[in-house]
């Protein structure tokens, strides 16, 4: 499992990717959503922890876009499902590997 910082470091690089496809600098972003360029670039660089308050201020007032937060299972219960679909009459479980393809498809970018 990813680390903290890790996770930190991912989230900024998507924060800056965002920002960069938007054609903003760090001032302008943080400007945007009542902060100080430093603090951007601090968050883009995964060296800030930031809070929930702030994330959103970024995201939706800063780039403009919508956050959403999705909360998942650990990848763990990937074999309970894949014995689940296993057990499955033959037709059923065709038809369910097709609709998680179908779904894959879309979740995916």
């Amino acid at each position: 499992m990813p680390s903290v910082d890790d996770r930190l470091r991912a989230l900024g690089a998507q924060i800056r990717n965002l920002r960069t496809n938007a054609e903003l600098t760090q001032n302008d972003l943080g400007e945007r959503a009542g902060l100080v360029g430093k603090y951007i670039s601090e968050i883009e660089r995964g060296t800030r922890d930031i809070p929930f308050s702030t994330l959103l201020a970024v995201i939706e007032d800063g780039l403009g876009m919508q956050l959403d937060i999705q909360v998942r299972r650990t990848r763990s219960e990937v074999p309970k499902l894949a014995a689940a679909i296993d057990a499955l009459p033959d037709e059923q479980r065709r038809q369910m590997i097709a609709i998680l393809r179908d779904l894959l498809k879309l979740a995916l970018p």
